[in-house]
């Protein structure tokens, strides 16, 4: 039995009153959504020497792309996308300073070609490769019809069901959110939860939401086995996820084509961000075609959100340690020539001073002893930072650190899951050789391997240095210039402190930058704007006279429309303009919903313009929508 939940946010405008009756009704739906956009999903593989790889994943059929022609007849006829592949699995360098061993990694990235011309799409595929490739395949399972089991049959009474041959599939909707095609859509499909476990699933994804309805689409797929798979062996499950080893890190697929034709056969516009989740109760996940996370109670919300953000937005990394700094969040060139500019804190850009002293993905099992890292300062710093995060560590005797020494304060978070610990120091370290130490508890050094639960692992350190206040802010309401490192030392800037969950992960909110990448990103494929919809009114039911026109707007419901007003953000709102014939009807002014006499037969405009405190710049005017329409009584029927 395959079961779906759908969960999004629906259009709730008020009606008007009249006392006319309506006889017959028209619209005009969005031009941009009677455009098709299409899109090609590329792997591509960077080797040492420079040679460039690419395998052909996905095409497919989706929204058109507002920003590209013929919906604006203004913007390019393609773009590419680069999905930033993220997987924890290749934090694995021993130290900052002891990187030999990272110039033999390949770089993968994840392209998406997307373009609204279909004429032309084989050419401008074509082009791509050629320009972006060495060489190219087509992934086998690509060339696959969909299997029978995931076929769509029909939608009745609000419920899509998918038929297999059992009659056991099915998909639940919740609540309409509009025309799909004018929709994004974040697909959460379920791996690892048996048919017994089908609820749990549901429950799960609520949790890990957190109520936060207005684009989810749940999918589960029973599988055969409960749980993912370790130590590089998958289960019987949907789709196959599993870990490397035994570490809580990342996780894979393993049937990426199963994962593909569930995506598909939610709908043709029902998903734009897949997401696999896995019944497992520990840390772990991956970023690139699809997001995967887990159903931890305490780190599955933290992992999904941070690599949501990488798939909804145009953003690389901001913690340090990285390889794919990139995207709205990242600066490499200038600074005083920031990305965010009209963003900054000071009329006139600075970096903000600190240095990273030691940066290490471990990834250590303590049982084997203890682990050390080492590094050095010059001694003309004024404050420290030591982030860390470990698993198996679940109580406040089982994992020690020491500082040149001295043991510093430590309190277990709890648990077996991954999980992070931070210490602060306002003196800068002295000249010369220093050294951090990692230890588990000695009382458990004999303990037999339980199977069951995570080791205790020391999974990742970072130590930096910075100067005082006055040139290097912790006040995470700052917008500057921070240093962040990658994994060869070099730098690039990021906008904040600690307060991004692109950076801080334990964090719950986006900087303002990813922000308003993220309403650039979901307003390049979905209007504000679905529909214009004109009632043909009569004063007379038994005449067929029309009298009157009652014509709505059908916008997104954000701003003054929102259904629960504690969800608008700051001032934000919708202003709204009609014109009749070239000439501004002030009366209309900031409505949705216009009544129109007979009198008022003409060329209609009608115009609006999203305004939020989180847009500051709009250079595609992507929170603008516009439709001429006519209003009159030949179109009554």
């Amino acid at each position: 039995m395959r079961t779906c939940l759908f969960l999004s946010s629906a259009i709730a405008l008020v009606a008007v009153a009249s006392a006319a009756t309506t006889v017959s009704s028209y619209s005009y739906p969005n031009d941009e959504n009677a455009v098709s956009g299409f899109f090609t999903l590329i792997n591509r593989e960077t080797l040492v020497d420079g040679t460039r790889h690419c395998t052909i994943l996905e095409r497919g059929e989706t929204q058109a792309f507002r920003t590209l022609y013929p919906v604006n007849r203004r913007g390019e006829m393609a773009q590419v996308i680069n999905r930033v592949s993220h997987d924890e699995g290749h934090h694995h360098v021993s130290s900052l300073s002891n990187q030999e061993n990272n110039d033999r990694d390949s770089v993968k990235e994840l392209l998406e070609l997307n373009t609204n011309v279909q004429k032309n799409l084989a050419d401008i595929e074509l082009a791509f490769l050629g320009s972006e490739c060495d060489s190219y395949i087509t992934d086998s399972a690509e060339q696959e019809e969909l299997d029978d089991d995931f076929s769509t049959i029909g939608q009745t009474s609000g419920q899509l069901v998918f038929k297999s041959p059992a009659q056991e599939d099915e998909v639940r909707k919740l609540v309409d959110s509009g025309p799909d095609k004018n929709r994004v859509t974040i697909v959460f499909m379920g791996d690892g939860y048996t048919l017994d476990e089908r609820e749990k699933f549901f429950d799960d994804m609520k949790r890990l939401v957190n109520g936060k309805s207005q684009l989810w689409l749940l999918v589960v797929l029973p599988s055969k086995e409960s749980g993912i798979g370790v130590n590089g062996k998958w289960k019987d499950t949907s789709f196959k996820l599993y870990r490397d080893g035994t570490e809580l890190r990342g996780i894979y697929v393993a049937d990426p084509r199963a994962a593909r034709q569930a995506c598909r056969a939610v709908g043709k516009y029902s998903c734009d961000f897949p997401s696999l989740i896995g019944n497992d109760p520990y840390y772990g996940g991956l970023g690139g075609e699809f997001v995967i996370s887990t159903s931890s109670n305490k780190s599955g919300t933290i992992v999904l959100r941070h690599e949501l953000g990488h798939s909804l937005i145009d953003v690389g990394e901001e913690y340090d340690g990285g390889q794919v700094y990139s995207g709205v969040n990242a600066e490499r060139w200038s600074i005083q020539n920031i990305k965010w500019k009209h963003w900054l804190t000071d009329p006139v850009p600075r970096e903000e001073k600190n240095v990273l002293r030691a940066q290490d993905y471990a990834w250590y099992d303590l049982k084997k002893g203890p682990y050390k890292v080492k590094f050095n300062s010059d001694g003309n710093w004024k404050r420290w930072s030591l982030k860390i995060s470990h698993s198996g560590v679940d109580t406040d005797d089982s994992f020690e650190v020491y500082l040149d020494g001295k043991r510093l304060n430590w309190t277990s978070p709890g648990g077996y899951d991954r999980d992070f610990s931070e210490w602060d120091g306002d003196e800068g370290f002295g000249a010369g050789a220093h050294e951090i130490e990692f230890r588990q508890g000695a009382k458990y050094d004999n303990e037999p391997v339980d199977p069951s639960r995570p080791i205790r692992q020391l999974c990742s350190v970072t130590m930096h240095e910075f100067m005082g206040e006055d040139q290097y802010r912790f006040d995470n309401s700052v917008i500057s210039a921070y240093p962040t490192y990658d994994i060869r030392g070099r730098k690039t800037w990021r906008s904040n402190h600690e307060y991004c969950l692109m950076r801080n992960m334990a964090s719950t909110q986006f900087c303002s930058i990813c922000k308003e990448g993220l309403w650039h990103r979901l307003l390049g494929k979905a209007s504000l704007l679905d529909e214009i919809n004109v009632d043909c009114q009569t004063d007379d039911i038994n005449s067929n006279s029309i009298s009157s026109f009652d014509v709505e707007a059908k916008l997104v419901p954000l701003g003054q429309f929102r259904e629960n007003p504690s969800n608008r953000v700051g001032n934000e709102a919708y202003t709204i303009r009609w014109f009749r014939n070239g000439a501004h009807q002030a009366e209309f002014d900031d409505q949705v919903k216009i009544h129109v006499p007979v009198s008022g037969e003409g060329i209609w405009e009608f115009k609006t313009e999203f305004q939020t405190p989180e847009v500051r710049k709009d250079p595609r005017g992507l929170l603008k929508a516009s439709k001429v329409f006519v209003i009159s009584r030949n179109r009554c029927t």
